[in-house]
């Protein structure tokens, strides 16, 4: 099992973040963030949480209890041609809440009309 300070470090580079700006996203200092990456001081459950939401993992998986990085996307990976994972998200906040809800139903379609998906009640 690894030590919440292994992988908070791993997720930290693994997204290309500096300790400062991580930092500054949770309010605190470089130096007070650093402490909790060497394993100097115990991360706080708020702070915990604040990079769960940040990496968007699970507690669960920063805590080593879950082995997958659930729910975990780089955002400025290609999502399809030029368009980033990024930009899929910009494009959907945009639109009002009923075409958030349309688009939603119909990727729920494609999904569910998709060879692989199976038979479909």
């Amino acid at each position: 099992m690894t030590n919440i300070h292994v992988k908070i470090k791993s997720l930290r580079t693994e997204n290309k973040y500096r300790q400062k700006e991580v930092a500054q996203y949770l309010g605190i200092s470089q130096q007070a963030y650093s402490y909790y990456e060497l394993n100097k001081h115990e991360l706080p459950s708020r702070h915990a949480l604040g990079l769960a939401k940040l990496y968007h993992v699970s507690m669960d998986y920063l805590y080593g209890e879950e082995p997958d990085q659930t729910g975990f996307y780089d955002l400025s990976a290609t999502f399809f041609q030029d368009y980033t994972f990024k930009d899929v998200i910009i494009s959907l906040q945009k639109l009002n809440p009923e075409d958030r809800e349309e688009v939603i139903r119909f990727l729920s379609y494609l999904i569910g009309s998709h060879p692989d998906a199976g038979e479909q009640g």
